[in-house]
């Protein structure tokens, strides 16, 4: 988003977000000597963490029982050889907690596979934190002046000469350009779910959740996707296998698939058509080749990743060109 006029004094530019993309903007804003950075976000000075890889009180039992959805070579091959170089200090955090990690990930690391373990989402957190680190200091080498603002924002206006931020506390900031990035879609709301017995979100009420658990009260999980298994290690890291009453309903009745690799390593390499004219037909290409896939052997992990690692490569434009369909 950008601005038709800009000030004398270098380019003003603005990241609303403290997640993931939020880092990604930072990491590419092509930004120069006399220009100026700020990052604005609820917690902005963790920037890269966002909800998802917050960062966990050690003191209660569940700070570090929620997996990534992949395995650590999955989400960033970096990440993989930083779980390999922390090893040490991992294995000292996650000790004695339950659910017991360190043994579930004992026939990998039996074979020396570091880089296939789920690992606990936090320490992708720090292991952004420090990449998100080493970006800014890059800008500011560069003279990129920096500021980080830990306030949500609620409203952006555009003017002729500027865009401007309003923040949860009323304050305005003025930029010449923004990249927005706030969030995904939140959880679906029902009617009722926010009660003595109900809570429409995990994150921030696990609390409130944990004395229903501990009284062995059964937990209802509405949904069987990836938050459905934060419900369970949440169970996990309080009370004994044996003792969980745990059920989850969803329209399908299935489980999400599991993501454990394989070796030796092996991932799916698509070969699609480029220049589809609308995005229904590329989708429908993208689907037979899953299918293709799967019935050659192929596990969801291996299409998954390969496929994530197909479009980076080439792009999305390759494949539908029409701006409006790739949207």
């Amino acid at each position: 988003m950008n601005a038709s006029g800009q000030s004398g004094e270098g380019r003003r530019h603005l990241v609303v977000g403290d997640g993931i993309t939020a880092a990604a903007f930072v990491a590419h804003c092509n930004l120069k000597a006399g220009d100026t950075l700020t990052v604005l976000g609820k917690h902005a000075s963790q920037l890269g963490r966002g909800a998802a890889y917050a960062s966990q009180d050690p003191t209660k039992p569940w700070g570090y029982a929620y997996l990534l959805n992949s395995p650590a070579d999955d989400i960033d091959p970096a990440f993989a050889v930083w779980l390999a170089q922390n090893w040490d200090d991992i294995q000292g955090t996650m000790k004695g907690r339950q659910p017991d990690w360190l043994t579930a990930a004992a026939p990998l690391l039996a074979k020396g596979d570091t880089y296939g373990l789920n690992a606990p989402r936090a320490f992708y957190g720090d292991f952004m934190e420090q990449q998100v680190a080493q970006d800014l200091d890059a800008l500011r080498a560069k003279g990129v002046a920096i500021k980080i603002i830990d306030a949500a924002a609620v409203s952006v206006a555009q003017t002729d000469q500027v865009l401007l931020v309003t923040t949860e506390d009323g304050k305005k900031i003025a930029a010449d350009s923004i990249d927005i990035a706030s969030g995904g879609p939140s959880t679906q709301r029902i009617r009722g779910d926010d009660g003595a017995y109900s809570a429409p979100t995990l994150f921030g009420q696990e609390a409130r959740i944990a004395k229903h658990i501990r009284a062995g009260a059964e937990i209802f999980c509405i949904g069987a996707n990836a938050t459905m298994l934060d419900v369970l290690r949440l169970c996990q890291s309080l009370v004994e296998e044996d003792d969980l009453n745990l059920v989850a309903c969803s329209p399908s009745g299935g489980l999400p698939p599991p993501l454990v690799p394989r070796l030796p390593r092996r991932l799916t390499t698509p070969n699609l058509t480029e220049g589809h004219a609308d995005a229904q037909n590329f989708l429908a290409e993208v689907w037979t080749a899953m299918e293709a896939a799967r019935a050659s052997g192929d596990e969801m992990r291996e299409i998954r990743a390969g496929f994530r690692a197909y479009f980076i490569e080439h792009g999305l434009h390759r494949f539908v060109p029409d701006p409006a369909q790739a949207r």
